[in-house]
Order: C-alpha cells, then sequence, then structure tokens
C-alpha cells in the first residue's frame, strides 16, 4: 500500500498539470459560450446579433450544463490536491487506483461509489425500469423549425 501511495506522490504533479490544463479549456468554452463571446469557429456566442433556433439554443445551454459540471470536478479535483485527499474516495475513503486516476484525473469517487451514484436515479430524471438487466432504450425527437420566409 506504501508503495500505491509512493507511486501517486510521484504522479501527482503530472495529474495536477493535466487538470489545470483541462481547466483552462473549459474556462474557455464557458467563456466561448457566453453572451458576446467568440467561439473557435469564428461565430460570435449568443447575444442579440446572432439569431439562434431553438434546437440551436438547447444545445449550447447542454453544452454550457455540461463544460459547468466538468469544471466544477476539475476545481474540486485541485483542492482534493491542495489539502493532501487526492486520489482517496470522496465518499468511502477507499484508495482511488492510479490507473483510474490517469485515465480520469478528475475523478474523486471510487469505481464502486461511481456506480452506485448512477445506479441511484436524481431528481427529475426517469431511467427506467431496470427489472429486466438490459438497458431500456430512450429515443428523443428533436424539432427543429424553420423560419418563417
Amino acid at each position: 500500500m506504501t508503495d500505491d501511495r509512493d507511486l501517486l506522490a510521484r504522479r501527482v504533479p503530472a495529474l495536477r498539470a493535466e487538470l489545470v490544463r483541462q481547466q483552462g479549456f473549459r474556462r474557455e468554452q464557458l467563456a466561448s459560450l457566453a453572451p458576446g463571446g467568440s467561439s473557435p469557429d469564428g461565430l460570435a456566442g449568443r447575444g442579440p446579433d446572432r439569431e439562434e433556433s431553438p434546437g440551436l439554443s438547447e444545445v449550447q445551454a447542454l453544452v454550457e450544463s455540461g463544460a459547468r459540471h466538468a469544471l466544477g470536478d476539475i476545481e474540486l479535483a485541485l483542492a482534493r490536491i491542495r489539502t493532501g485527499r487526492y486520489g482517496r474516495c470522496r465518499a468511502c475513503g477507499a484508495v482511488i487506483p492510479l490507473a483510474v486516476l490517469e485515465a480520469i484525473p478528475q475523478t474523486t469517487l471510487c469505481l464502486r461509489c461511481c456506480r452506485l451514484r448512477d445506479r441511484i436515479p436524481r431528481a427529475g430524471r426517469h431511467r427506467g425500469p431496470r427489472s429486466s438487466g438490459r438497458r431500456s432504450e430512450r429515443r428523443t425527437e428533436v424539432v427543429v423549425s424553420r423560419p418563417a420566409e
């Protein structure tokens, strides 16, 4: 076990550097999605000058929500590095394998707790019946309206 902690201690600077890189990317992404921001494709972000279809607005809101969530995970992992708790599950205290941290450096949950979290339905989110043992397919219909000519 000591060898695992020593190995993690040697890898933390590289993992921290990767987290800082990801943090910068997410901040840039959120800035480009903000009103008046410019996106990498050269188009302006949301704003009064740019008309958006309801579908595009919805997709952009989902991207922004995902980026905010990812940034929060990254910042939590960086805080855990600063406090010396990085590499331990925030739910049960178990050691998170180095292979998992290298694949997903922002993780703060061990695999067991991550699986448990994903099984618990969140408020407002219907996951469907789980009795069959198979994943249920959810089909989403996207309706895109065209502007009147």
